[in-house]
């Protein structure tokens, strides 16, 4: 969702519109996940957070990181506990308590199995077949505040897809749960699962699907109830001055990309 911003800049300049946003805006945090945040004992840094930091500088605001819990992140945003989030994607219900910035970049996501699953369900390589499986037998594990597409939210408010499904935050107890056979599939981000492969020993148990579950707009959310609409318009100003986005490729062999 894009916020119209020319008019505003007409009317009161851009310094007017960066004088909108709060000296500080808190956003939450909570663990790393490569390569968009790397959290240490000392630093909070990686490809987002870094962005992020330069937006707000321009627009004379400065970042604050507030470590919250991802199952409490959303409700602290809608109460004005927490100003911002990154890594959101657009949806109606978000949108009634929320600002949404213009995207600053895609998601792409892919879906992992296991090997021996792929034997039994040869037919999962194609998409609508993984979708009919998804909704007829196959047990999900995955991020309960993830969004992963309209077709896959349709499936995944299913009582019966519901009472099979694992909701589980930790991306590497995901994997584990289907490295161990505990669920048949799992989606990630196709960026943050290269890494997060790479540092698993049994990374040759798993299959990457060849197609993306769902690509999407990622944004950033700021909470309506202490952003106001200007301060979003001076970071949509920021935004487009960075440039167009750069499409991914699919994958297109098992197991990589």
């Amino acid at each position: 969702m894009r916020l119209w911003w020319p008019l505003f800049c007409c009317w009161f300049g851009p310094g007017a519109l960066a004088a909108e946003c709060p000296a500080t805006l808190r956003m939450a945090y909570n663990a790393s996940w490569l390569p968009y945040v790397e959290v240490t004992d000392e630093t909070v840094k990686g490809r987002d957070i870094e962005l992020i930091r330069q937006l707000l500088s321009q627009v004379s605001s400065r970042l604050q990181l507030q470590f919250v819990p991802e199952k409490r992140a959303m409700q602290m945003l809608q109460q004005g506990q927490v100003d911002m989030l990154f890594a959101a994607s657009y949806t109606p219900q978000r949108a009634e308590f929320a600002w949404f910035s213009d995207a600053y970049r895609k998601e792409h996501n892919v879906v992992l199995i296991h090997q021996q699953t792929l034997l039994l369900y040869p037919e999962l390589r194609q998409r609508e077949a993984f979708l009919a499986l998804a909704q007829r037998k196959l047990i999900g594990a995955y991020n309960p505040a993830g969004f992963y597409g309209d077709s896959f939210e349709q499936i995944k408010q299913q009582p019966a897809v519901k009472q099979r499904s694992l909701a589980v935050y930790e991306p590497e107890r995901r994997l584990d749960l289907v490295a161990g056979r505990r669920a048949d599939f799992t989606i990630a981000d196709s960026e943050a699962i290269k890494l997060d492969l790479a540092a698993r020993p049994d990374a040759a148990q798993f299959a990457v699907l060849p197609f993306f579950l769902n690509e999407a707009d990622i944004h950033l959310m700021l909470s309506k109830a202490t952003v106001s609409q200007r301060c979003v318009l001076a970071l949509n100003q920021q935004l487009t001055a960075r440039g167009k986005m750069t499409p991914a490729i699919a994958p297109s062999t098992l197991g990589s990309d």
